[in-house]
């Protein structure tokens, strides 16, 4: 006889009337990444009583508490916004922003080289303009994007042959720009994949 499919796990409402687990990314992806789950983290926030600190103070002490700093991030975030203490994808100043992430089947250095080389750009990048204020390689890629928004770029090692690519794209100035850009940046990531394996 068959097993039984088991039912998947039904999404509850946080505090704030947001979803629990938060949806933008697994339970399992944060674990993997992070070594804890999204319960996990939340639990060493609650003992702390972070949900009366500011934001700087929780990604903080995640980070203290082992947790990368890119995910101590979007911990402490998702973290706020369970607590009510943000709308989706906001962030502290009434401004926006959001994430996109891909792993790319090559290594870390190739895939850093690829994305930020000034000549490839123009090969993936959406239309806009850039402008790079920092870079350090294989971890760290920084600028302005569109005169006031800010790209942030982490690249991670994955395992053999295989690397990430995480972006945030901040000072959003609505939620509706948001979908906008996710949507953009998806495309572009896309064609960065590509980019990468041609």
């Amino acid at each position: 006889m068959a097993a039984k499919a088991q039912p998947k796990a039904k999404k509850t409402k946080a505090t704030g009337g947001e979803l629990w687990p938060p949806p933008s990314y697994s339970e399992e992806k944060v674990k993997a990444a992070t070594g804890k789950g999204w319960m996990g983290w939340f639990i060493i926030l609650n003992n702390a009583e972070a949900s009366t600190k500011p934001h700087k103070e929780i990604a903080q002490l995640l980070h203290d508490k082992g947790c990368p700093g890119w995910w101590s991030q979007i911990i402490a975030v998702e973290y706020e916004s369970a607590r009510g203490r943000r709308k989706k994808n906001e962030r502290a100043g009434g401004t926006f922003s959001v994430n996109v992430t891909k792993v790319m089947p090559v290594g870390l250095s190739k895939l850093f080289a690829a994305a930020t080389a000034e000549k490839t750009r123009k090969d993936w990048f959406p239309a806009g303009a850039f402008e790079e204020t920092s870079k350090t390689r294989d971890k760290y890629w920084r600028g302005k994007w569109r005169k006031d928004r800010k790209l942030e770029f982490g690249f991670y090692a994955k395992g053999e042959g295989k690397s990430q690519i995480a972006l945030e794209i901040g000072k959003l100035p609505s939620a509706v720009e948001v979908e906008k850009e996710r949507a953009a940046w998806k495309k572009a990531m896309e064609g960065l994949t590509k980019l990468v394996t041609s």
